[in-house]
């Protein structure tokens, strides 16, 4: 297995990791064009990073993206890439209308009122199902960090659901990450703020 940079044109390949990673999660029901237009922006973003998994066979199996500075990362990164993210609102706004209520919800998180947000972020990290197991999501997370560490960065944080998520929640505190505070996001969904310092 191997790890290097996720190129833009591989932002379909990610969507296509994340709707078989996530399959019952909200973004993922805004579908394949949502998740590529997601990725592609992060990816070409001078603020994130993204990282793959290539297996033997050349085949991506994982990926980790995330942005170098929290607080406010996702409205920049819709106003630099605002005709495309409009043209996908207005796609839902059509077939999925109260979708588009929980997006515009969930832009600014209802965190901590003390959470200054100045920390690297992993947003997503998906590996293949067939491939869960092998230490692939663990090398992508400290792939990413090393990565945040070299830009400067001295924590990095991340979020994940609360309710019957013990494992993912375990996982996470294997890694070195501990619960920095609990939120909830629209509607009603309980969170945990998960922290680390790279230093």
């Amino acid at each position: 297995m191997r790890f290097r940079t996720v190129k833009i044109a591989e932002s379909k390949t990610l969507a296509d990791i994340h709707k078989e990673s996530f399959k019952d999660f909200f973004l993922t029901s805004l579908g394949a064009h949502f998740l590529d237009t997601y990725y592609k922006s992060c990816i070409k973003s001078n603020e994130s990073v993204a990282i793959c998994a290539i297996d033997e066979n050349e085949k991506m199996v994982g990926f980790s993206v995330g942005c170098l500075h929290s607080k406010g990362f996702h409205k920049r990164l819709i106003k630099q890439n605002l005709g495309t993210f409009m043209l996908q609102g207005i796609i839902i706004l059509f077939s999925k209308p109260k979708a588009i209520i929980r997006l515009v919800n969930n832009l600014g998180k209802n965190t901590d009122k003390n959470d200054n947000g100045n920390y690297a972020e992993l947003l997503s990290i998906g590996v293949l199902p067939a491939y869960n197991g092998q230490g692939i999501g663990k090398e992508l997370i400290k792939r990413f960090e090393d990565e945040a560490m070299n830009k400067g960065c001295s924590e990095m944080a991340l979020t994940t659901d609360f309710d019957k998520n013990s494992k993912v929640l375990e996982f996470y505190k294997s890694t070195g990450y501990e619960i920095y505070y609990e939120f909830i996001t629209y509607p009603e969904r309980k969170m945990y703020k998960l922290k680390k310092n790279l230093k």
